[in-house]
């Protein structure tokens, strides 16, 4: 996995064209059965969050509520969702 991390740190700081082609290559890895999927899992991760728009990490980031501002109903629902996810 060292090799992964390293290669996706040196095409961060290089130009856009090296991290979609990084990025392909792990995709094909994966398509190969020659890695695992946890090691593909977490080098596309890494990929994802220090090459591709890390203003923004994800999808849900600043998006919904706080969890301050829920209600008993809302929370008792999104620990049942968490708790579904987690089982999975």
């Amino acid at each position: 996995m060292a090799d992964c991390i390293d290669k996706i740190l040196e095409v961060c700081e290089n130009s856009e064209i090296k991290r979609y082609k990084a990025l392909i290559e792990l995709m094909q890895d994966l398509d190969k059965e020659i890695s695992n999927a946890i090691r593909v899992r977490n080098c596309l991760l890494l990929l994802v969050n220090l090459c591709f728009n890390p203003e923004s990490p994800d999808f849900a980031y600043n998006r919904g509520k706080s969890t301050k501002t829920l209600s008993g109903e809302e929370k008792m629902e999104m620990q049942e969702l968490l708790r579904c996810e987690f089982n999975n």
